[in-house]
């Protein structure tokens, strides 16, 4: 028994006690579904009777009522649900993989950057996490990260912030997009209204190869920070709690081609203040959506050999989006 305290407690020691990471930390608007604080192991306390005879007790050979050392089975038992909840509120963290040479996650350059990683969740064209995803984290090229950061204190300055929907792209989740697309389909009046699934890829909406798995691209949008978006898109993301862009993320539509003639004078104004601040960091964009931004100058010309995104810890019931 007190070899089994002992444990318990390195346990808890070993995990650091340290909360969360930021990767795992649910990002706005997916926050809020998840649990408020640790969820505890121990139900009904209450309630529970009195434990059940075991036909042979496992201090068999030992004195009745006392324990190694002289404790009662009573100060024991203390010490044991003690230790191990102190293992249970302990984190036991996992290390991520490592990142190739050049490339950081974006928190660690600029945790005030909003993370919104809809491929991690199911909130996105494919109903689904898309394959890859394990983690809601963005992944970059120092350069790219850097060059990204120098925005967000430009829209500081304005009592704004970015949000970031996806960056690194692992290969496998392009291949993943790319058959998902092949399977054919009638047109989703979320995500792409007016076209054939089997279509996306002849359209440019959806890439064989794609520039994310780089590392030097991003998709983002601009946002209020502390204000409740009243903006509900018909066609993308509907719930990106951001300005009025005229379409949300991943809307596969004409309306969402940057120089659109199809939206309203205030959702046009906003995609220009996005263009302009992107484009003075040496980001150029894709003119089919406006949300799509890729560093003109990166030092990253090839895929990097990241195969899945992962948390930098992953404690202990770690939600990701797709789960909740």
């Amino acid at each position: 028994m007190w070899q089994a305290i002992q444990g318990i407690a390195f346990l808890g020691v070993i995990s650091g006690a340290r909360p969360p990471s930021l990767a795992c930390r649910p990002s706005p608007p997916q926050g809020g579904r998840l649990f408020a604080s640790w969820p505890s192991l121990i139900f009904k306390v209450g309630k529970a009777g009195p434990a059940p005879k075991l036909p042979i007790s496992p201090l068999e050979g030992e004195m009745p009522g006392r324990a190694e050392g002289g404790a009662s089975h009573r100060l024991l038992s203390r010490a044991f649900f003690a230790a191990l909840a102190l293992a249970i509120a302990s984190p036991l963290s996992v290390r991520a993989d490592p990142l190739p040479a050049g490339f950081v996650r974006l928190a660690e350059i600029d945790p005030t950057i909003r993370q919104d990683i809809r491929y991690a969740g199911v909130e996105n064209f494919l109903h689904r996490k898309a394959d890859g995803y394990d983690a809601p984290v963005c992944i970059l090229t120092a350069q790219a990260a850097k060059a990204l950061s120098s925005v967000q204190k430009a829209m500081t300055a304005k009592g704004l912030t970015l949000v970031v929907f996806d960056c690194y792209r692992p290969a496998r989740a392009v291949a993943d997009m790319g058959r998902w697309t092949r399977e054919g389909g009638r047109p989703d009046p979320q995500w792409y209204p007016t076209a054939e699934r089997g279509d996306l890829i002849a359209k440019g909406y959806i890439g064989e190869f794609s520039s994310h798995s780089r590392g030097s691209t991003v998709d983002l949008a601009i946002a209020e920070p502390g204000n409740k978006s009243a903006v509900h898109p018909a066609c993308g993301a509907p719930d990106g709690d951001t300005l009025d862009f005229g379409t949300g993320f991943d809307c596969f539509d004409p309306k969402s081609e940057t120089a659109s003639a199809l939206i309203d004078a205030e959702a046009t104004a906003n995609r220009k203040t996005l263009l302009i601040a992107m484009r003075a960091a040496g980001f150029r964009n894709y003119a089919r959506e406006w949300w799509h931004f890729t560093l003109a100058k990166s030092l990253s010309q090839n895929s990097a050999s990241i195969s899945r995104l992962t948390p930098i810890e992953a404690p202990w019931g770690c939600h990701h989006p797709d789960r909740f």
